[in-house]
């Protein structure tokens, strides 16, 4: 394999296998106020990623990252049986690169990515075997403050659970969140500031 080829996977899960995120979506959506990375959950679970890198190394190729992308994407629809990853797009311009796509569900996105991205009820966090025993605080005032038998309750609520770094925009507006989660001023856009080795709680509506 050439080695530029070799750089491009090395770029590739750089940008793929990320863990965080926020800005403008695949389908022409933006996140007011918020520009770079982003993923975004839809009503219907479906998952949109956005995801922005450095591209001023020379010896990158857009068609060999492209195509990597693409070969990617394809094994894990094979392996899956499904058509559950799609690559809208990758794009160079000047030095930064921009590649988007969709995903079926955040179940799909965290197997693709290697990441943990959980999105549903407590219940089934619970089920999953996430440890709910945590304290998380109100967006809108801090003192509020919520545990795991309060949480359990919230059954018209979405908890996500995950250790992503980029932006998340949310199909409602963050409630309460971990202490290591800030929320934009709208709530509508969330961020983990952890180390990889923790997790962000957040609960929206």
């Amino acid at each position: 394999m050439r080695s530029s080829l070799k750089k491009g996977y090395k770029l590739m899960i750089g940008i793929l296998i990320f863990t965080g995120m926020l800005s403008m979506v695949s389908c022409g959506n933006k996140v007011e106020g918020v520009s770079g990375s982003v993923l975004t959950i839809e009503k219907d679970g479906t998952v949109h990623a956005k995801i922005v890198e450095d591209f001023t190394e020379g010896y990158y190729n857009k068609e060999e990252l492209q195509q990597v992308i693409l070969e990617q994407a394809a094994s894990y629809n094979r392996n899956t049986g499904s058509g559950s990853v799609t690559v809208e797009k990758v794009e160079t311009n000047e030095d930064m690169v921009t590649v988007q796509m969709t995903y079926a569900g955040v179940q799909d996105y965290a197997s693709f990515n290697h990441a943990i991205f959980f999105a549903g009820t407590a219940k089934e966090a619970l089920d999953a075997g996430f440890d709910l025993n945590v304290v998380l605080s109100g967006v809108k005032d801090a003192m509020d403050t919520v545990g795991e038998s309060d949480i359990l309750g919230m059954e018209d609520c979405v908890l996500l659970i995950t250790n992503i770094n980029d932006g998340i925009a949310v199909n409602g507006k963050a409630l309460y969140v971990s202490d290591n989660v800030v929320a934009a001023p709208n709530a509508k856009t969330i961020w983990y500031s952890g180390d990889e080795n923790g997790l962000a709680y957040v609960i929206y509506q």
